[in-house]
Parts: C-alpha cells; sequence; structure tokens
C-alpha cells in the first residue's frame, strides 16, 4: 500500500490576487459543474433506453463492451 501526504502551504498574497483567484477559481467551478451535469442528463437517457438494457442482458464479454461503446459514442459519453 502507497502512503499519500499533502503539504499545505499558505500564499503570501494581497487582496486583489485573491479576489482574481477567487474570480478564475468560480469560474472553474461553474464550467465543470455544467459539464458534469449535461454529461449526466446523456447518461441518464442512454441508460433509459431499451437498446441499452438489451446489452446490458447480454453475457459478458468483448461484444458486450463493444455495444456499450457504440451507445457512449451515440450519446456523447
Amino acid at each position: 500500500m502507497m502512503s499519500n501526504f499533502v503539504l499545505t502551504l499558505e500564499l503570501k498574497t494581497e487582496k486583489w490576487q485573491e479576489d482574481i483567484l477567487d474570480k478564475r477559481f468560480n469560474i472553474g467551478r461553474q464550467i465543470y459543474n455544467a459539464c458534469l451535469g449535461e454529461l449526466y442528463k446523456r447518461y441518464n437517457t442512454m441508460t433509459q433506453r431499451k437498446e441499452y438494457n438489451k446489452v446490458l442482458e447480454m453475457p459478458k464479454d468483448k461484444d458486450r463492451n463493444k455495444e456499450f461503446n457504440k451507445l457512449n459514442k451515440k450519446y456523447g459519453l
């Protein structure tokens, strides 16, 4: 097992720099959440289709994986 460590260092910033960083982090968060929401909608749409359920019932093998990959491409995942 591998150990993980986190080192937190305080940045010496001025108020205007913190404002810029806050704004950019907020914009990044909004973009991330928008992308995640869109992918979640596409995934839910895909899983509600009959073709997805047919593939889900197939035995686990390479053909099933190929069909899942086709569905992922079809729904933009």
